[in-house]
């Protein structure tokens, strides 16, 4: 069983590299994110360390003929999985910080850059500013407050509460990676391009990203943010929690004609069934490799 050919050039991976590099200078000498108020409820800047953190693109060129062949492949992390929402989704200050708090600290603190699409040939329209990820980020939440007036009359309100997007609010996360067959070893290796936390969209309903991160970017921040073990007293930190996969995921789109993800296909088991049939077929090109 065969995979697409190859859709990755060298001559275009770095080439976008440099783009992100011109647009994340653009960037950094943008005005700070424009709501008022403290974003995280802690004080995220305790957790940093900063020693460990790095800025800039740590990335390697490749040999030449390094890559046969490649596909994109997209991946969920469903938070409703007990593992993942407990690795990705919680907050106990700096004993265990969510995701979403490094990603606000990352564009609060270190003005990394944020995107619409994870369309990175054309990064420079699709980068955000600085008042479009404050629109992004705030969040109104509306609940209703009983209360009592002097005569014991039952009163209901209405409270509006603005406030920066929290763990809670975030449904899963989406990984985009690279996948290719290394000309050299015959092996299947995965390359992380792009992040994005998913919400739920209120006017529609839908779990849509709420930005993409370019992880050649992000990397520096991640690797400087401990994150909680639950597979060992090991430290680690958030860098090797999505370059080791300590999380469980799921196979939500390849790359196709018609950008079709898996769940707009398939339902269910089916859907599932589907994932695990990319994920067979970019194993078979592996093996098949060294069968006569």
């Amino acid at each position: 069983m065969g995979m697409y050919y190859i859709f990755i050039s060298l001559k275009t991976k770095y080439s976008l590299i440099l783009v992100l590099i011109i647009c994340g200078l653009n960037c950094f000498c943008q005005k700070g994110i424009l709501i008022e108020g403290s974003y995280t409820l802690y004080n995220v800047k305790d957790c940093f360390r900063d020693s460990l953190f790095y800025s800039g693109f740590n990335s390697k060129p490749f040999k030449p003929n390094y890559i046969l062949k490649g596909s994109p492949i997209w991946r969920t992390i469903n938070l409703e999985h007990k593992q993942n929402k407990l690795l990705l989704s919680t907050d106990k200050k700096c004993e265990q910080i969510s995701l979403i708090e490094v990603i606000k600290f990352g564009l609060f603190e270190k003005r990394l850059n944020a995107f619409y699409s994870d369309n990175f040939n054309e990064a420079e329209k699709n980068i955000m500013s600085a008042k479009q990820l404050s629109l992004a980020l705030s969040f109104k939440d509306s609940s209703e407050v009983t209360n009592f007036d002097a005569n014991g009359d039952e009163t209901k309100k209405v409270v509006v509460e603005k406030r920066y997007i929290m763990a809670k609010d975030i449904v899963n996360y989406l990984i985009k990676e690279d996948w290719v067959i290394n000309n050299y070893s015959g092996r299947l290796e995965k390359y992380i391009i792009a992040i994005a936390p998913l919400i739920r969209d209120k006017k529609t309903e839908k779990v849509v990203p709420l930005f993409w991160l370019y992880y050649l970017e992000w990397q520096g921040l991640f690797n400087a943010f401990a994150a909680k073990n639950y597979l060992s007293d090991q430290q680690i930190s958030y860098r090797e929690v999505f370059e080791k996969n300590y999380f469980s995921s799921e196979i939500s789109k390849e790359n196709n004609l018609f950008d079709r993800s898996v769940k707009s296909t398939y339902r269910g088991q089916d859907a599932f069934l589907e994932s695990e049939i990319i994920k067979e077929k970019a194993r078979n090109f592996e093996s098949d490799l060294f069968q006569k």
